[in-house]
């Protein structure tokens, strides 16, 4: 079933002030890794806890039977609960794993965070099985180290996830997962940079853009 994009009635995300912006993508992503890595664990808890909450409800609107999860990373959002949550609602869940070659990302079905098994010679846990088609995805949940007010998403500067979102369908549904503190207007963007529809926060779900 395609997902319906009708996301009326959800808040707008707010740009969070800085007091001394970085000048460049690495400092940006330097600090909002500082700001991930600050936050102690009963409020990294409640951003997990909203994630569930949110998503799952987003499901159910959407109508949503596929969706792309990732295994969190350093101080990464955890979504195990979420994965578990949306395998009771009957929702499929896929991962991602990086191509042997190293040049792009795929999406690979698996029946949970516990179906991940470990990259060799990486912190990574990659799904076990084939591609699916990234037509397939309904909803899509990635990380962000930030996210500008206008949907543009700041990864780990690996540009797997810029490569692959132009490849969704124009209906399918993506979530950036990041602090509230991290939506912020940073800056500069270059052409490859891809927007996204919605954030998660602590403090729930907003609309990007």
């Amino acid at each position: 079933m395609a997902a319906d994009r009708d996301l009326s009635g959800l808040p707008h995300a707010l740009e969070q002030a800085v007091p001394e912006p970085p000048q460049d993508k690495r400092a940006w992503r330097a600090w909002a890794d500082g700001v991930q890595r600050a936050r102690p664990a009963p409020l990294r808890k409640q951003h997990a806890q909203a994630l569930v909450t949110h998503v799952t409800q987003l499901v159910q609107r959407l109508g949503a039977q596929v969706v792309g999860l990732y295994s969190p990373l350093g101080a990464e959002v955890e979504t195990r609960d979420l994965a578990n949550a949306l395998l009771v609602q009957g929702v499929q869940l896929a991962y991602p794993r990086v191509q042997p070659d190293g040049a792009a990302l795929d999406f690979v079905l698996a029946t949970g965070p516990a179906a991940l098994q470990p990259r060799p010679r990486s912190r990574m846990l990659d799904p076990v099985g084939p591609a699916i088609a990234p037509n397939t995805l309904d909803l899509l949940v990635i990380p962000a180290q930030a996210v500008r007010p206008d949907g543009t998403r700041l990864g780990r500067g690996g540009g797997y996830f810029d490569r692959y979102l132009p490849q969704l369908r124009a209906d399918a549904v993506t979530v950036a997962v990041c602090p509230a503190a991290c939506v912020v207007a940073w800056q500069p963007l270059e052409a490859h940079d891809r927007a996204l529809a919605l954030v998660c926060t602590e403090a729930g779900l907003a609309v990007l853009g």
